[in-house]
């Protein structure tokens, strides 16, 4: 009889034991979630990796496996010596630095690399910035490729973020009229700001994976939202 209900409880506790292992096994995949493979691989089929110099492929790839995280940001390796994305897309962009004084063109000559790249041509053949004592507020206006551009007009504020959305507007503005299909997004704001060069299927298929609003690439309008800049009035 004990060696019966000994028997019976052995067996109970081994089905019990394939009943867990199996539900687990069919839990454990995500619906819907994307491993780091498959992420990389589709970068790849979307172009994401041509601009970058062929020895420099395979760590990029590498790189953005190991440090895979859609909750978190995107990953790339920078030049130790010039601070350039390896890709030539995902470049560090420091709020404060693009809106202190000479901090625009800076960072026009910063991103340089990646416009020869894409074929986007940057003249700069006027530029005025003053910050009016008197009234208290900034005016800075650009001129590229024979555009005027307002970047801040009677401006009062702490632009850390405006000077960032400006910049992303105008180089998109040039992009647009130069038919070229790579954009500039954002993630991220301040001193840890980020932005990146994408075509509108990378960046769609980015913004799918990646879930974190606070860090993912984002279009200007949606970043401005998320990082609480308000539109200003350039005109």
């Amino acid at each position: 009889m004990k060696l019966g209900i000994i028997f019976g409880i052995i067996l109970g506790l081994i089905g019990f034991g394939l009943f867990a292992k199996t539900k687990k096994n069919n839990t454990q995949p995500i619906a819907g979630k994307v491993s780091a493979k498959e992420f990389v691989t589709q970068l790849e089929k979307l172009g994401y990796y041509k601009y970058a110099e062929k020895k420099n492929v395979d760590s990029l790839k590498n790189d953005q496996i190991e440090n895979y995280d859609p909750t978190n940001e995107l990953v790339s390796i920078w030049d130790d010596d010039t601070g350039v994305p390896l890709d030539y897309r995902y470049y560090w962009c420091d709020g404060e630095t693009v809106y202190e004084q000479g901090g625009f063109t800076e960072m026009l000559e910063q991103v340089k690399p990646t416009f020869d790249k894409i074929g986007l041509t940057i003249e700069v053949t006027d530029h005025f910035e003053e910050w009016n004592d008197k009234n208290k507020w900034l005016n800075h206006r650009i001129t590229i490729n024979g555009t005027e551009y307002v970047i801040f007009k009677n401006f009062k504020e702490t632009g850390w973020g405006e000077a960032v959305m400006r910049f992303a507007e105008i180089v998109n503005a040039e992009a647009e009229k130069q038919s070229i299909d790579e954009r500039i997004f954002l993630a991220s704001g301040g001193n840890d700001g980020r932005l990146i060069f994408l075509t509108n299927e990378l960046y769609n298929y980015i913004y799918s994976v990646y879930n974190n609003k606070e860090w993912k690439p984002l279009e200007i309008s949606e970043w401005a939202k998320a990082m609480g800049i308000k539109p200003m009035k350039t005109e």
